[in-house]
């Protein structure tokens, strides 16, 4: 029988391990489980403190000491939380895609060209800023549905009509041909009409100018009206993208820095802190009642 129990290994239920956990207890002051050992470790550092602060004389005065240091954890886990929650909500304002939807009153519409932008070592060039926005606003001060034919274009839209020229004749394609292809590129290419350095040879034979100007004479004017609707648009597009880009560094940072967590998350944060205050305090009153009362007897 004792060699059974010599070597039986402790308790094995639940219940067992329990009551063997108390048994090298001495007051029962520093006894509490906590969430982990820093919690535990500050639980018993705070007993020990208020028991030099208050010199407990009673058993009661001690376990209104320990009742001042759960709290008083409590209170540092409830801290520990918040500030958890406010990292959080930094961490994910300070994401790229919901700082440039922020811009935008949530709207995802320029999220792609600026990512475009941001992926190919971007950086703010005043001079290419201001050629796009020349283009466009030659674009802007015309009535698209005006656009009948290409005397309109080479008469009121000459910067635009000199590089639609300069592409045909150099890469061998009628008007119509051009405007197809350019019409049906995603919208950050249609822009090509101020890339800086373009070369626009492709090796072909070149058309001459008069077999480009004669291919403009059966061109439809939805097609001219379809292609300077879609190049204003992305012109338009680019060029919001690049100013978001420009200060989008310090906009993000202050996104940050303003960042609230999830106002249920912190209003239950609050409620939680103002219980523990209020039994610090009425804790620490008792106590000091108590003290009081024994002092004068």
């Amino acid at each position: 029988m004792s060699n059974e129990i010599k070597h039986s290994g402790g308790p094995k239920t639940d219940k067992g391990k329990a009551i063997s956990s108390r048994n090298s207890t001495t007051h029962g002051l520093t006894s509490r489980r906590w969430i982990d050992a820093s919690e535990q470790s500050l639980f018993d550092e705070t007993v020990k403190e208020y028991m030099v602060d208050f010199d407990p004389q009673t058993h009661i005065e001690k376990v209104l000491i320990s009742k001042l240091a759960e709290c008083n954890v409590r209170l540092m886990r409830i801290q520990n939380t918040e500030n958890a929650m406010f990292d959080l909500a930094s961490s994910e304002a300070g994401d790229l895609e919901e700082s440039i939807k922020s811009l935008d009153n949530g709207s995802d519409r320029l999220v792609q060209a600026i990512g475009r932008a941001g992926s190919l070592d971007w950086e703010f060039d005043s001079r290419a800023f201001a050629s796009k926005m020349v283009v466009l606003d030659e674009i802007d001060r015309q009535n698209i549905k005006d656009i009948v034919n290409w005397i309109y274009v080479e008469d009121h839209i000459p910067f635009i009509g000199g590089y639609i020229t300069k592409k045909c004749t150099n890469e061998n394609l009628n008007l119509q041909d051009f405007l197809t292809r350019e019409t049906e590129q995603p919208t950050h290419r249609i822009i090509r009409v101020v890339t800086k350095g373009e070369n626009t040879s492709n090796g072909n034979t070149t058309l001459s100018f008069e077999e480009f100007i004669a291919s403009t004479h059966e061109v439809p004017p939805s097609s001219l009206q379809e292609y300077l609707d879609k190049l204003a648009y992305g012109l338009a597009q680019d060029l919001q993208a690049q100013l978001i880009l420009k200060d989008l560094g310090s906009r993000t940072q202050q996104i940050k820095d303003a960042a609230l967590p999830d106002t249920q998350k912190l209003s239950l944060i609050q409620r939680y802190r103002t219980a523990d205050e209020r039994q610090f305090s009425k804790t620490l009153g008792e106590l000091l009642e108590l003290q009081k009362r024994r002092n004068n007897i």
